[in-house]
């Protein structure tokens, strides 16, 4: 074994000599050895002092170590530096006094090392090297670990360039690193490692610090310049914080003037740094999508809140309140919105009420009568059939006493559809759309944004969203629906509805042809004809009722009233006064169609919300991107063709220098002027520790009962792979591996004593305790 080592420290010695070199004393000298061209020369001159230091690090570099200053002298008249210093990074050595016991364990890294280079400035200006001390008292890297040495690690302007496009667009830092990597070949060769590019993000959140809420008035301020059209609003405290802000884009407040009948209002959690409620006011276009009308941030959610959001939104919308508005019970938002919009329909979320039912009602009573609640609700023929149906599940349910029930018996106006569908909705009964926009945007936006990383973000999630409007735009006026009918007022509806809404028309017209029509009675004013399924027992019949003024037919399922198509019971009706070839105007409602978009917006001062923001800046940027990319990809071909773009792109870059001076085009001041205050930290009424419901107490049980113990196998044990009884006789791990050890090796007898000792050790150990190739056993 001794010849082994000596055999070991022998090829290590040659190792290290064939790399760094002989030294005169090889236990504390090292020699760096290097090309000649990249070693330093006492009177070598520089042109400036970057020079030196871009000089000594390559040599580093190439040597294994790395440099930083130890110190640096200036002239007191003219503040130019007359003499500096640059040492190994294991100059000095580390205090010895004892350390505070902190999370963060850092080791000795100054072990008194000599290697320095030091320069003065010349009277010609020029920086001469003085004192170049070669030898180091430690080992030098490897050239696989140099990249690691901290002198030679740094993030690059680009880099830094491309770390910022990355997180808008959402990229984790993890994964940029990834990208980093295959751009430069390799890990080694991005030039820094991932806790530099986490420690440049830090210091980007902290010099931002202080200035958010500046840079959000900035942004906002120059939205307002590029588009007069944008709309913003920003209310602070007694101390200039932030409490809340408003804002909405010219597409947005154009959007509102086509599609804004009928709003869906939540607010949503978790979306920036300083806990600030997201409430975007979300709508559903001409193709059953959804679109944002505003957006705002609050610090809280009182009444007062939301009578302020209110106001603002009334202010930025171009053509006044909604007809509807869908939120959930929220008692602070339904008292602003009686305040503000008195005039608008308030209706509350079906889908919220009827989550409720599991948390309100106990086990057995939901078991059994929960779809009879549902049958209810849905339905209901009329009010009255509600009424009667609701009273009598609530009789045979013996839940006369439950208050919520009341409670929610007392507000059916506002949710039960049966009492709603007069209203237009746009086929919406719950804040649903709402929630699924909050899910959208998250996948943008983080609890760690800052106010203008939030809205930098949310603006591309809203970008990728109207991108899908343009798509379906697109669709429409490329693609024709097929038509399965040969009417002409299919054919018509083809070219005016949107294809989403041409189907759903279609679906209507397609059943109208099942339906029999049957005048029943005839006043003065109207007809009154019932509509009923031919061949089918059982089915339902409707009520047309038809206004001889006015020649319109309203039907007793309210579809048109509440989703603006015309139903089947109606086109049955229109068929049988042979109405086939058009569809009257007054069954169409311009918000589905194909042309809603055509009309000018105007503002409450009368002046036109157009979709501008800058476009001939935008264009000339892209246009000269794309020629940029072409360029590029020609000269990276070769060394050659690089030299000659990198050459001219020096030149360019100087004339455009000159013009910007001539045109006072004059780069601006990086001061941001202080006018608000960041907000304070929100707690809202979604954060925190919240009280589970009854249906999650349930599931929480379940779950505790059907565990499963991974020893076993068994499911709903008390017990888990810890105390499993299965495992309680089964032999150690030390045990078995000395099993499995002896079963493979020469037998070598040892007393009972000594090999119970050795079971005592963990394995790790048992290994190092006897010669590989020899087995033992007792010998009792």
């Amino acid at each position: 074994m001794g010849d082994t080592n000596d055999e070991i420290e022998d090829h290590s010695e040659g190792l290290r000599e064939r790399l760094w070199g002989s030294s005169s004393n090889t236990d504390s000298t090292y020699l760096p050895q290097v090309k000649p061209d990249c070693k330093p020369t006492l009177g070598q001159e520089f042109a400036s002092i970057d020079d030196v230091q871009a000089f000594y690090n390559n040599y580093a570099k190439e040597a294994g170590f790395s440099t930083r200053i130890n110190s640096s002298k200036k002239d007191k008249e003219t503040n130019e530096i007359y003499r500096k210093e640059y040492v190994c990074s294991k100059e000095g050595s580390t205090s010895k006094g004892v350390r505070s016991e902190t999370k963060r364990r850092r080791g000795i890294s100054r072990e008194g090392c000599t290697a320095k280079l030091a320069v003065i400035r010349s009277k010609t200006g020029k920086y001469i090297l003085t004192v170049f001390v070669e030898d180091h008292n430690h080992s030098l890297a490897t050239p696989r670990k140099v990249h690691l040495l901290r002198s030679h690690r740094n993030v690059t302007d680009v880099q830094r360039v491309l770390y910022k496009q990355l997180t808008e667009a959402n990229v984790p830092l993890h994964q940029q690193i990834s990208i980093f990597e295959l751009q430069a070949g390799g890990i080694e060769n991005i030039g820094c490692i991932g806790k530099d590019l986490y420690n440049y993000e830090s210091t980007m959140r902290k010099e931002m610090k202080g200035d958010d809420a500046d840079l959000l008035f900035e942004h906002f301020t120059s939205e307002k310049e590029k588009n007069s059209a944008f709309y913003f609003e920003i209310m602070t405290s007694d101390e200039d914080h932030i409490n809340h802000c408003f804002w909405a884009d010219a597409i947005s407040r154009r959007g509102y003037s086509y599609f804004g009948d009928v709003v869906v209002f939540d607010t949503t959690y978790n979306t920036n740094r300083y806990g600030m409620i997201l409430a975007p006011f979300v709508g559903v276009n001409n193709h059953g999508q959804t679109i944002v009308f505003a957006c705002a941030l609050l610090g809280s959610e009182t009444t007062d809140s939301f009578v302020w959001l209110f106001e603002q939104f009334k202010k930025a919308m171009p053509s006044g309140p909604p007809k509807m508005i869908i939120t959930d019970q929220d008692p602070a938002m339904t008292k602003a919105i009686k305040q503000c919009l008195p005039n608008t329909f308030h209706r509350y979320c079906s889908w919220h009420i009827l989550n409720k039912f599991s948390e309100k009602l106990n086990a057995l009573i939901y078991r059994d009568y929960y779809r009879d609640f549902q049958k209810c609700i849905w339905e209901s023929y009329n009010m009255e059939e509600f009424d009667s149906r609701w009273k009598e599940i609530i009789t045979k349910s013996q839940l006369n006493e439950n208050e919520w029930l009341q409670s929610m018996y007392e507000i059916r106006s506002k949710w039960v559809p049966i009492y709603v569908n007069h209203v237009f909705s746009a086929g919406m009964s719950s804040s649903q759309r709402v929630e699924s926009c909050h899910a959208f945007f998250k996948r943008y936006v983080s609890k760690k944004d800052s106010l203008v990383e939030f809205v930098v973000r949310f603006n591309r999630a809203l970008a990728r969203q109207r991108h899908e409007e343009l798509h379906a735009d697109h669709i429409d006026i490329n693609e024709k629906p097929v038509i399965k009918l040969p009417f002409a007022m299919e054919k018509q509806m083809s070219e005016i509805y949107t294809r989403k809404m041409f189907y759903k028309f279609q679906e209507e017209f397609w059943n109208s042809l099942l339906y029999t029509t049957e005048l029943v009675n005839e006043s003065n004013d109207c007809y009154m004809y019932k509509i009923k399924r031919e061949e089918e027992c059982g089915s339902r019949v409707r009520e047309i009722v038809v206004e001889k003024n006015q020649n319109f037919a309203s039907c007793s399922c309210k579809k048109f009233e509440s989703e603006g198509i015309p139903c089947r019971h109606i086109l049955s009706y229109l068929s049988k006064m042979k109405i086939n070839s058009y569809l009257p105007d007054h069954y169409i409602l311009k918000r589905w169609t194909q042309f809603v978009k055509r009309d000018k917006v105007i503002d409450e001062i009368g002046l036109e919300i157009i979709d501008f923001s800058n476009k001939s800046f935008l264009l000339r940027r892209s246009a000269l991107f794309e020629l940029a990319s072409k360029v590029i990809d020609h000269a990276a071909h070769s060394e050659e063709a690089s030299k000659i773009l990198q050459d001219n792109l020096h030149q360019a870059l100087q004339a455009l220098k000159l013009v910007a001076t001539s045109e006072g085009l004059t780069e601006k001041n990086d001061v941001v002027q202080h006018v608000y205050n960041e907000p304070l930290m929100v707690r809202a009424k979604g954060c925190g520790k919240r009280l589970k419901g009854g249906k999650e107490k349930t599931i929480d049980k379940t779950n505790e009962k059907s565990r499963r113990c991974n020893g076993c196998g068994k499911v709903g044990q008390s017990h888990d792979k810890r105390n499993c009884p299965l495992l309680t006789n089964r032999p150690s791990g030390v045990e078995i591996l000395v099993s499995a050890w002896l079963s493979s090796r020469p037998i070598l007898k040892l007393p009972c004593s000594s090999f119970c000792s050795v079971l005592d050790l963990c394995s790790s150990f048992f290994l190092l305790c006897f010669p590989a190739g020899v087995g033992m056993s007792t010998a009792c």
